[in-house]
């Protein structure tokens, strides 16, 4: 990154930092992190990007429930039953609505849509989108178990991945088991699961069905000649 460029992410540390408490602004700095850590591997020339995204995602996670709700109506949007027996999951959205009133300079379309699907997930997410997400659940300062075991999961498991398809695949099935986990905790609790974190779980397991397919297909071929 250039120098202004440097310049222009420590200001937004700055400002991030002034808004959060010290766990929530030690959370985000170790998240943009391991996002910076994570676009190497899968997007190095999107490191900019994982870092703004990064320091976003968690700018209204301190909100009460009625600040949150105020900023749902203040931008139209009506929450559904189902979202409203799920508040925790608010911020990553209203988030990704006030980030191009109050940081206009990063409100670039990727880094909304990867504040955005930060905590449920999505059918549709990209591979920035995965960074965040991934980045958010196993930065080391997450003490929680299934954060310990999603983040072995990751970094034990990349380590033997040599092309860039075999490292995808292994982020897919990253995030298939973190769907996996973040259900089951849902389920033992009693708590309703968002309608994006199943489609979310849907998609990668067919990306990887298709991923496996493809592999076979390569690997008969390579026999065949």
């Amino acid at each position: 990154m250039t120098t202004e460029q440097g310049k222009k992410l420590e200001e937004l540390r700055a400002s991030v930092c002034a808004r959060l408490g010290e766990y929530r602004a030690k959370h985000v700095l170790s998240t943009e992190e391991e996002a910076a850590r994570l676009a190497a591997i899968f997007l190095p020339e999107s490191e900019e990007k994982a870092r703004i995204s990064a320091l976003l995602h968690d700018i209204t996670k301190e909100y009460d429930t009625k600040k949150q709700l105020q900023i749902f109506a203040d931008f139209g949007i009506i929450v559904d039953n189902v979202s409203m027996q799920s508040p925790k999951v608010f911020h990553a959205h209203t988030a990704a609505l006030l980030i191009p009133r109050e940081y206009p300079e990063f409100a670039d379309s990727e880094v909304i849509s990867a504040v955005d699907k930060h905590t449920t997930g999505s059918a549709e997410m990209s591979v920035l989108d995965c960074i965040i997400y991934l980045a958010d659940y196993i930065e080391p300062t997450r003490r929680f178990e299934d954060c310990k075991t999603l983040r072995a999961y990751f970094w034990d498991g990349i380590c033997d991945k040599k092309s860039a398809q075999d490292k995808l695949l292994h982020l897919y099935r990253t995030m298939v088991l973190s769907f996996d986990l973040t259900i089951r905790n849902l389920i033992e609790e009693g708590c309703v699961i968002a309608p994006d974190t199943g489609a979310a779980r849907n998609a990668f397991l067919l990306k990887l069905a298709a991923g496996g397919a493809e592999e076979k297909r390569n690997k008969n071929g390579t026999e065949s000649s």
